[in-house]
């Protein structure tokens, strides 16, 4: 990614939600820079500011960007408010 204008389209906690964000921005063709602390991926924290990875993209996928993780959202709070099936 050599834009020279990124910006933080998401802040989200622990290594494999980065990472997901990451999959699913590529997956629809949005160069992706992930940034968190050293310490939170070494220890595997997910908690608090060790814990933090923000997601950047090029200024002018932002918006494009922000409606995929936000799609993401709404999906995952569908599933949690569905009826148990057993």
């Amino acid at each position: 990614m050599m834009d020279a204008d990124i910006v933080c389209v998401a802040e989200v906690y622990g290594v494999l939600e980065g990472e997901w964000c990451r999959s699913r921005l590529e997956a629809n063709g949005i160069p992706v820079m992930l940034s968190s602390e050293a310490a939170g991926s070494v220890y595997r924290v997910s908690l608090g500011a060790l814990g933090r990875v923000q997601v950047f993209v090029p200024a002018r996928f932002a918006e494009q960007a922000r409606e995929i993780l936000a799609a993401k959202n709404d999906e995952q709070e569908a599933a949690s408010s569905a009826p148990d099936p057993s």
